[in-house]
């Protein structure tokens, strides 16, 4: 061979190959460049921390994978990484490695099939916990005393379903822009209200002499020692167990170290591996409703025995039942996206001792449960009046323009406007009583008092028993002033479609109500700590509920719940969050569901019938699409 032709011929060789090695040195120094850059530059933080953080989505990857030729593959559960807001990142070890190396010690647990087995079981670990059972002993006389008390109290009537006409009352959402009332509305007077529900004279003489009664032989106090410390509540059970861990997972990734219990009402729902090993991973247990309300191994009967739970009536027992002597009680689907602990040490909850949140709705509350209560309205004196867009409370002074009046502005009535109770905070060491009085609403609410409370209209259930059984009592409470925000998106018809609702953080309502009060603007430096660089208006939000449709990615996928009528994936809470929240909402929890479900690989009985890979492949396809529109968040 011609020696230059073979010289040509080698140099175009090691050309190639020379062009082909530096592709593949740029293309491996990227992703391990980016793979060092998202694990040292994401939040990380140890469950002790009290800054507000997100874990990296890619925190949980082997660090080796980035420089593996595997990882040019996609897999299913590989995600594309982005990067979360720098306020919601934290120093130290990840709160996700923490979790990953105290779960990864300990092999998951089996279902047992025996029910006494299992009983014996969940009260011998239950001990270990909690060793003092004399302690146990006080809390089980202590429920005795007081289901004796509702036993005995009992409205001895039918159920309270007779009304005027088959008109139900009209579920006015509460407004006070002038510009935007219909004036076709129906003004909520005493007159208005009364037309509905009707009680005759025998029924109202028994509904007193039960409330009565009841009132007066509940304690107002419970025994010494039954109750200690701060701590946050959730009722849980089937379905509810997933969007309850989901929660419990928001709150640690926010760096919040308060205990969490969950009450499980049933034994079929009390699912060994979740209670006595994924929880205690996150500083949380379960209740089981049975062992802690009576002691079931006991010849002895209860007359506990004689009621039957379900549904609303299971949150003052959660609250009641639990070890914690000041509750944040948080509905399952209720997501924090900062921390609350500091809500329990500074006010209002520090001189009211508890804390509702606003809903969207008008009270229409029957005037004949103020005469059942014992209330008397005054004809002459008023309540503050509402103002939902400015958030504050105003001296209400009938106009002579004023004919009617509605019934919830006068003294001695409930004011408006009616209570969200997807979160409540409560001091059983000052409101024992109004939890009492409210669980005798609950557990005789389907009957008599939820009608009484919303006379048949939407939302009805133990939203209004806390604050009504704290009012009856004449306890100090503090409803939060600021508006409760829609979230939500628009649809394809530019149609509004809500699906979930955004609370305010009660300490900065309370400050931010203090100046307002004073009539002078909020500090900047006060804006700039409560709110954050990404959050412009004060008080921010702080908890989200996300309570239609429920978190679960699976049935979110099934119902086509994330899909446009084109089959498009949309952002359920639209574009909006992350102004909201100060980082990107959704996509978090799926980041957190991806890490919950597919690198812990945690067993809940709700996706035990689904195919883990697909379940994965789901949640890392729409953790994708998430994170390829967050550019579209506004900002």
């Amino acid at each position: 061979m011609n020696p230059f032709i073979f010289i040509r011929l080698f140099r175009r060789r090691h050309k190639l190959s020379l062009y082909t090695a530096i592709g593949i040195i740029i293309v491996l120094a990227y992703l391990g460049i980016g793979s060092l850059f998202l694990t040292s530059e994401e939040g990380q933080t140890r469950l002790g921390s009290t800054k507000s953080l997100i874990t990296n989505p890619a925190d949980t990857e082997n660090w080796w994978e980035w420089f593996s030729l595997g990882s040019l593959v996609p897999l299913y559960f590989k995600e594309s990484p982005t990067l979360i807001s720098p306020a919601v990142r934290g120093p130290s070890i990840s709160i996700n490695q923490q979790i990953l190396k105290e779960l990864g010690q300990t092999p998951p647990l089996k279902e047992m099939t025996n029910k006494r087995a299992k009983i014996d079981f969940i009260k011998a670990n239950y001990l270990k916990t909690d060793p003092d059972y004399e302690r146990l002993r006080k809390v089980h006389l202590f429920h005795e005393s007081i289901f004796t008390t509702l036993d005995e109290g009992k409205p001895d009537i039918p159920p309270l379903d007779s009304y005027a006409s088959s008109e139900r009352i009209y579920h006015a959402r509460y407004n006070t822009l002038a510009d935007e009332k219909n004036s076709e509305d129906p003004i909520f007077t005493n007159e208005y209200l009364g037309k509905f529900l009707q009680l005759s004279d025998e029924v109202m003489a028994e509904m007193i002499r039960s409330h009565k009664y009841v009132r007066d032989n509940l304690p107002n106090k419970a025994p010494k020692g039954l109750y200690a410390n701060d701590g946050i509540v959730y009722v849980g059970g089937g379905g509810f167990n997933w969007l309850t861990l989901l929660s419990i997972k928001s709150l640690r990734s926010m760096g919040s170290t308060l205990p969490v219990e969950v009450l499980i009402p049933k034994l079929n729902e009390y699912e060994l591996d979740f209670c006595e090993r994924v929880l205690p991973a996150f500083n949380a247990k379960c209740i089981f409703l049975p062992q802690r309300l009576y002691d079931i191994d006991s010849e002895e009967e209860s007359v506990i025995k004689k009621f039957s739970f379900k549904g609303y009536q299971y949150k003052p027992l959660a609250i009641l039942l639990s070890s914690f002597e000041n509750v944040l009680l948080l509905d399952s689907d209720n997501i924090p996206v900062h921390s609350p602990d500091r809500l329990f040490s500074l006010e209002p909850f520090k001189s009211k001792g508890f804390i509702v949140w606003p809903d969207f709705w008008r009270r229409a509350t029957s005037p004949s449960f103020y005469d059942i209560a014992g209330m008397t309205v005054s004809p002459k004196l008023f309540n503050q009046e509402y103002d939902e867009v400015k958030g504050i409370y105003n001296i209400f002074k009938p106009s002579s323009s004023d004919k009617q009046i509605p019934l919830h502005l006068f003294k001695g009535t409930i004011p408006d406007p009616t209570s969200e109770s997807g979160q409540l905070m409560i001091s059983k060491k000052t409101h024992m009583k109004p939890l009492l009085l409210a669980l005798y609403y609950n557990l005789y609410g389907p009957s008599y008092f939820y009608p009484l409370f919303s006379q048949g209209s939407d939302g009805e259930g133990d939203k209004e028993t806390f604050l009504a059984a704290t009012f009856v009592l004449g306890k100090p409470f503090y409803q939060v002033s600021k508006f409760l925000n829609a979230m939500g998106y628009i649809d394809i018809r530019q149609d509004f479609v809500g699906t979930g609702m955004g609370q305010y953080d009660p300490v900065e309502d309370y400050l931010s109500l203090s100046y307002k009060k004073k009539n002078i603007p909020i500090p900047t430096s006060l804006r700039d700590i409560g709110s954050g660089p990404t959050i412009e208006e004060f008080p921010k939000i702080l908890f989200v509920h996300a309570n239609i449709p429920k978190l679960n990615p699976w049935t979110l996928k099934i119902n086509r719940q994330i899909f446009n009528e084109k089959g498009e994936r949309f952002r359920l809470y639209g574009t909006g969050m992350k102004l909201r929240t100060g980082y990107d909402f959704e996509t978090v929890q799926y980041i957190n569901m991806k890490f919950l479900l597919c690198e812990l690989h945690i067993n809940l009985a709700t996706f035990e019938d689904i195919d883990r890979k697909e379940l994965c492949r789901e949640i890392v396809t729409h953790l994708n699409f998430l994170k390829s529109t967050s550019n579209t968040l506004e900002r």
